[in-house]
């Protein structure tokens, strides 16, 4: 990824960290779906893009131990700051992209609206070779509409999606700086549609599930298989 984009992505998120308020949004809704994705407690497990915490700490909840990374220093700070009481949670300020993989050693790897800003190419082997065999890949991350039928979804989602804004969310405010900060993101994300995303991951990933969710979403699910 160019250095500069790298730079720009952190910087941004290093704004969104100082003034993000938690509440409801189109990543947490999918994290029972997420967490419904492990059988059972699991030894290590890996977060990538973890942000403020909020998931690593569900998955504190299921594993002995949590490494969880990511690209923003101040994101990383705040996550410390409220996961004091999940001493099983490893937070590192990284590039996953220079991160040096140990090999099979995560009996899981999630990722929540990550995988966007990356060469999912050049990631992919990587997550491969330091999942334990029998480990579980699960994957969200940002949808692009590509069909009539993508069109039409949000004609259930939209109106879903003000509902639960306005149920959930009614005594949170987005600061100016975190609207302006988001708003500045956005401008460079690109997402891959699902048939992209179906042609990336079920090449590199055998017998990988690709799905498509309501709120803008794909997940991908990769068991690795057993040693024969």
């Amino acid at each position: 990824m160019n250095e500069s984009l790298t730079q720009k992505i952190r910087n941004d998120f290093d704004c969104i960290a100082l003034n993000e308020q938690q509440g409801w949004n189109h990543n947490s809704h999918y994290h029972h779906f997420l967490l419904k994705q492990l059988t059972s407690k699991c030894k290590t497990i890996l977060d990538i893009g973890c942000g403020t915490g909020e998931f690593s700490r569900l998955l504190a909840k299921r594993a002995s131990r949590v490494i969880a990374i990511d690209l923003s220093p101040n994101m990383i700070e705040v996550a410390k700051e409220k996961s004091q009481q999940y001493p099983n949670i490893d937070f590192q300020v990284a590039d996953v992209l220079q991160w040096d993989f140990p090999r099979e050693e995560f009996d899981a790897i999630f990722s929540i609206a990550t995988v966007h800003h990356l060469p999912v190419e050049k990631l992919l082997p990587n997550l491969k070779a330091t999942l334990k065999p029998g480990g579980k890949l699960v994957i969200l991350d940002l949808l692009e509409h590509e069909s009539l039928r993508d069109i039409l979804s949000d004609f259930i989602a939209v109106p879903v999606n003000w509902l639960f804004q306005a149920i959930k969310n009614r005594d949170i405010q987005l600061s100016p700086e975190a609207a302006e900060a988001m708003r500045e993101h956005l401008l460079t994300d690109e997402y891959l549609t699902l048939s992209q995303a179906k042609e990336i991951y079920t090449t590199l990933l055998k017998k990988s599930k690709v799905r498509k969710h309501l709120f803008w979403r794909y997940s991908v699910v990769w068991e690795k298989p057993q040693r024969s």
